[in-house]
């Protein structure tokens, strides 16, 4: 069994999708979401080389209810990071994923309520659909409001990579202060939120989150590589809301650990569960990378229920 200290990402877990269809203390869906960054000029270990990662990621969930107790849940995520994995060689590689939702979001009672829903995915370099470019996951998330303004969320996330099968417990909660200025979100270990809104238009906030995914890097290539990717981004951010607050432009600052590391197709774990390694006796391709800061703009359409 692997620990992993910090420098290798102690957090880092999968990244996970939450759903906000329940109306209980957090009483709207985000639609859609667009997010733009750049990680400037990350490192890698004993070279002076460096790189930018541009991160572009696209997110539509689209609930269909159909009754007072179940929803159906549907949507797609759109990823796409460039950087070059490699200190001796410039040239950019685009890693893209595609990920495809379609789940149910039931309401069992007046205090608990469920999302399960099936997440396959297309994750490999430029999208090819080549060799071992399809993964599948699933994630089931239990909500149990605790009171008015306090709900606990208990769930897991399961999915295959390619460097083998990740587990992942989540523990998480969601409240809202008396006022409603003061508002968290967490979903650990994949990520947390915490907003407070400084007037009817504008909120400060500070976020994070500790995506992983695997890619399968070019199918023409011998022998085949992967690279499992697993940032913990952390910082600030500063949002503004228009057009009657449905749509928030979000500004974001901070700093991300950046790690990329290439293995060979078949050079897998034995079992990971979440930030735990067993048995990993992998031969790294690449270089280590180093982090630094980022900086992110975002857009976010949000459609409020029950809105008098």
């Amino acid at each position: 069994m692997h620990f992993l200290f910090f420098k290798k990402h102690v957090f880092s877990t999968t990244f996970i999708l939450f759903f906000c269809f329940t109306v209980h203390t957090q009483n709207y869906v985000d639609i859609v979401k667009i997010n733009y960054g750049n990680v400037f000029g990350a490192g890698y270990e004993n070279s002076n080389t460096t790189t930018d990662v541009k991160l572009l990621d696209f997110s539509l969930l689209y609930p269909i209810k159909l009754n007072e107790k179940t929803a159906i849940i549907s949507g797609l995520d759109y990823t796409q990071q460039n950087l070059s994995l490699f200190p001796s060689n410039n040239e950019a590689t685009s890693l893209t994923n595609l990920t495809f939702k379609a789940g149910l979001s039931i309401k069992h009672s007046k205090k608990v309520s469920g999302t399960y829903v099936l997440l396959p995915r297309i994750s490999s370099e430029k999208l090819h659909t080549k060799g071992n470019h399809f993964f599948f996951g699933g994630i089931a998330l239990i909500k149990y409001q605790k009171t008015e303004k306090f709900q606990w969320r208990f769930g897991a996330y399961g999915s295959s990579e390619g460097f083998g099968v990740l587990v992942t417990p989540i523990i998480g909660l969601h409240y809202l202060s008396t006022n409603k200025r003061l508002e968290i979100t967490a979903n650990l270990p994949i990520n947390a939120d915490v907003n407070y809104t400084l007037g009817e238009t504008t909120s400060l906030g500070f976020g994070f989150q500790a995506p992983v995914k695997s890619y399968s890097l070019n199918p023409e290539a011998t022998p085949k590589f992967y690279v499992q990717v697993s940032n913990i981004e952390f910082g600030p951010y500063f949002e503004t809301r228009i057009l009657n607050n449905n749509l928030l432009l979000r500004l974001q600052g901070g700093y991300s650990t950046v790690s990329y590391e290439v293995f060979e197709e078949g050079d897998t774990l034995p079992f990971r569960l979440s930030a735990v390694e067993f048995g990993d006796n992998r031969n790294l391709v690449n270089s280590e990378m180093s982090g630094n800061i980022f900086a992110r703009v975002g857009l976010i359409y949000r459609f409020h229920l029950n809105k008098k």
